[in-house]
C-alpha cells in the first residue's frame, strides 16, 4: 500500500482483451467473481535479516497456516493477492530461486520459497481460490519502495533484465497452475513513469518467453493511484509522463506495452480517506461515492481503449463515518454496487488486507485487517470483516 500522500487528479487503468483460456476473465454473472483479500505478512523490509542466511520463518515473516485460507474461502472469497518479497526469494541477482529442486546456500531462503509455495498451491488446490502472486518491495527506509531490488531502483541501479529474470525464474514455477496469476510488483514510485514501463515490458517479455500463458497485472508509476492515471505529477522524468501515455508508449511512440498473449491488466490501488492513502488512521471517508470517483475516469479509458483493470487494494475502516455523516457501510455498499455494475472491463479487485492473526490485526489505518481474531481457532470476524462479508461471493 502507498507510505505517501498524492495528489489527486484525472483517473486510470488498463488491460487487453485475454485469451479464452483465461479462467480471470471467463467470470458471467452465473460464477462468483474473482474478488477476496491481499494475504500480507511474508512481504518485508530487507534490512531485517541477514543477506547471508535469508529470513527466519516466525521472525521475519509468519508461517502461514492453511486455516487463514480456510477462512476466506468460508467467507465466500474467490481470489487473493499474495504478496511476498523478491530478495527473499532471489537472495542474488541472477541467481536462482532456492526451490527444493534447485537449492543455493541458505536454507532459510529455501524455506522461504517452500512456505510461500505450500499456500499459494493449497489456495488453488484445495479450495480453488485464484492467487495473484506479486512482490512487495522496501525502500531504504522500509517503505513501498515500488520496483527495487534491496533499496536498488529497477531500471537505474540495477538494470530491466535483472528484474526479468526474476520474473521468467518466477513464472517458471507456477505456469503449470492457471489459478495463478501475476503482479508485477507492488506500487512502483519516485522513478521515471517510462522507465517503469520498460521495466514492465521486460518483465512481461520473460514471462511469456518463460512459457507461462497466464494473466500478468501491471501497475503504474505514483504507486499506481486509481484517480491518477492521466496525470503525471508523480513522474520524476523530464518530459513528464502519465500512467497513460507511458502504457501506450512503452515501446516508443505509439507502440504500447505489448503481450503476445493479449493476456496483461492495469492494476490500481484506493482508499477512500482525504490522501487517498489509507495512512491516517480515523481520518473520514470523504464521501458515500469516494470509490467509484476515484476509480470511474480509469474505467472509463480503459474501456475506451480496450483494456481491463484490477483494483488489487481498496481499504477503509468500518468504524469511521463520511464527511457527511454517513457509516462506512454505505461506502462500501456504493463500492459494492459500482462494482457489479461495471464488471467486463473491472475484472475483480481484493481488499487491503488479512492474513495471520498475530501478525495482521490492525482493524484501523493502515492495515484494515479482515484476520480471524482468533490465533487458536482462526474465527472470529473484526468489524472491517462483518462490513464486507455480505458481498461474498459476488455473482
Amino acid at each position: 500500500m502507498r507510505r505517501l500522500p498524492f495528489l489527486p487528479v484525472a483517473v486510470l487503468f488498463a488491460t487487453v482483451s485475454v485469451q479464452a483460456a483465461d479462467h480471470i476473465f471467463l467470470d458471467d454473472f452465473e460464477t462468483p467473481v474473482f474478488a477476496g483479500t491481499n494475504l500480507a505478512g511474508m512481504e518485508m523490509n530487507y534490512a531485517d535479516y541477514s543477506q547471508a542466511g535469508g529470513p527466519v520463518a516466525d521472525t521475519n515473516y509468519p508461517t502461514y497456516d492453511t486455516r487463514v485460507i480456510d477462512y476466506f474461502a468460508a467467507k465466500g472469497m474467490t481470489a487473493v493477492r499474495f504478496l511476498f518479497s523478491w530478495e527473499a526469494m532471489q537472495a542474488n541477482l541472477l541467481g536462482p530461486i532456492p526451490t527444493p529442486d534447485t537449492p543455493s546456500s541458505g536454507t532459510d531462503y529455501q524455506d522461504y520459497f517452500v512456505n510461500y509455495k505450500r499456500i499459494v498451491d493449497y489456495a488453488t488446490d484445495a479450495k480453488n481460490l485464484r492467487v495473484v502472486i506479486e512482490p512487495w518491495q522496501a525502500d531504504a527506509s522500509g517503505g513501498a519502495g515500488g520496483a527495487r531490488w534491496r533499496g536498488q531502483l529497477v531500471g537505474v541501479d540495477i538494470p530491466a533484465s535483472a528484474f526479468a529474470d526474476f520474473w521468467g525464474k518466477m513464472a517458471a514455477q507456477f505456469k503449470d497452475n492457471y489459478l495463478v496469476s501475476y503482479g508485477l510488483v507492488n506500487e512502483p514510485n519516485n522513478m521515471s513513469t517510462l522507465t517503469w514501463f520498460a521495466d514492465a515490458q521486460a518483465a512481461i517479455t520473460a514471462i511469456r518467453a518463460a512459457g507461462s500463458t497466464q494473466t500478468i497485472f501491471v501497475p503504474g508509476n505514483g504507486y499506481t493511484a486509481a484517480s491518477a492515471w492521466t496525470a503525471y505529477y508523480y513522474d520524476i522524468g523530464n518530459p513528464q509522463y502519465s500512467n497513460a501515455d507511458g502504457w501506450m508508449n512503452a515501446n516508443g511512440a505509439g507502440q504500447p506495452l505489448s503481450d503476445p498473449l493479449n493476456n496483461i491488466a492495469i492494476e490500481v490501488h484506493t482508499y477512500l480517506d482525504p490522501d487517498q492513502c489509507g495512512c491516517d488512521v480515523g481520518d473520514p471517508i470523504t464521501a458515500v461515492t469516494a470509490a467509484r470517483d476515484q476509480i470511474s475516469n480509469t474505467l472509463g479509458w480503459a474501456t475506451a481503449n480496450g483494456y481491463k483493470m484490477y483494483l488489487g487494494e481498496i481499504g477503509m475502516y468500518a468504524g469511521t463515518t463520511t464527511n457527511d455523516g454517513h457509516p462506512a457501510s454505505d461506502a462500501w455498499a456504493d463500492y459494492a454496487s459500482y462494482f457489479n455494475a461495471n464488471r467486463g472491463p473491472f475484472v475483480g479487485f481484493t481488499w487491503w488486507a488479512g492474513g495471520m492473526p498475530l501478525w495482521w490485526n490492525d482493524i484501523h489505518g493502515p492495515h484494515f485487517a479482515i484476520s480471524p481474531t482468533s490465533n487458536a481457532t482462526f474465527t472470529g470476524d473484526t468489524v472491517n470483516l462483518l462490513m464486507i462479508q455480505g458481498s461474498f461471493p459476488f455473482y
